[in-house]
């Protein structure tokens, strides 16, 4: 098997075009004239893609200035749910980056939503009493946001940093050509 000598350029390239590609995609999500809901799942899923496909400088930036660009089109709902969602989306991948594996199946949802769980439950007291645009309700924003967290991590573990499932599948096949070389010597 010959390898380029182009391997690492042709790498740091498609990183680069994927996770430009990601990114852009997140701030079209934004600036859209969707539904808050669908927009905010859209840029939970593209930073989770991001960061499988382009590693967490592109995460970053879907997360943290995709929704700021949603302030061109998003009005004051927009707005008032920007603080939440770049809170959210940052402690998502700092849970996701620094819990790898296993352990980021739960610390990388649960830290997605428990900032929003926290202002939910702040917003009932008579104190922090505001009136949030959760539409179409709470548990409905919550659930949903979840359930892009959790898809999102699980999407990270398949196909990103150096192909999780890829690479096992990798070094189980190198293991089974590296015994049926030494069978062959010991012959």
């Amino acid at each position: 098997m010959t390898r380029s000598r182009n391997a690492p350029r042709t790498a740091a390239a498609h990183t680069l075009v994927v996770g430009s590609f990601l990114f852009l995609l997140a701030v079209v999500l934004a600036v859209a004239p969707l539904p808050l809901l669908v927009r905010s799942l859209g840029i939970v899923l593209c930073s989770y893609a991001a960061f499988a496909f382009a590693g967490l400088p592109f995460a970053f930036a879907a997360a943290l200035l995709a929704p700021v660009a949603g302030l061109l089109t998003g009005g004051e709902t927009w707005l008032v749910l920007l603080p939440l969602m770049l809170v959210s989306g940052l402690l998502a991948l700092l849970g996701l980056d620094y819990a790898w594996r296993v352990p980021a199946l739960v610390v990388s949802p649960l830290l997605y939503v428990a900032p929003q769980g926290i202002v939910w439950a702040l917003s009932r007291r008579s104190l922090f009493a505001v009136e949030l645009p959760w539409s179409p309700s709470v548990p409905v924003w919550l659930g949903l946001h979840a359930l892009a967290a959790t898809v999102g991590t699980v999407g990270a573990f398949w196909w990103g940093r150096g192909g999780w499932a890829r690479q096992s599948v990798q070094q189980r096949t190198r293991g089974r050509a590296q015994g049926r070389s030494r069978g062959a010597r010991r012959r």
